[in-house]
């Protein structure tokens, strides 16, 4: 089994250019971790694309062996400097971790 890590955001830009550049720059820190956090398996950012006015805009799926390797991914220095910076980008959080 692995463990799955969802995290979704809504964006704080309301304009569409800023929300563009916003979940672009969300997906450029995040994917930007793969390969310098080891214990990331697979990761991909996704965006939204119906009911937006229910629905969170931006999301994280990323997949590890198993919460140990999760751990390791919160406590990561780099991700935690991403972290910091997408903390800025996004307001509202909603995440759900599972074995799969």
């Amino acid at each position: 089994m692995t463990v799955k890590h969802i995290v979704i955001w809504n964006l704080v830009a309301t304009d569409d250019a800023s929300r563009e550049h916003a979940a672009a720059r969300i997906d450029e820190l995040l994917t930007g971790l793969v390969g310098t956090v080891e214990s990331i398996r697979s990761l991909e950012v996704v965006r939204n694309v119906a009911y937006p006015e229910t629905n969170g805009d931006v999301a994280v799926v990323a997949e590890f062996d198993d919460a140990a390797g999760l751990d390791a991914y919160v406590v990561h220095p780099a991700h935690q400097e991403a972290a910091a910076e997408i903390r800025t980008l996004v307001t509202g959080r909603g995440a759900i971790d599972y074995e799969a």
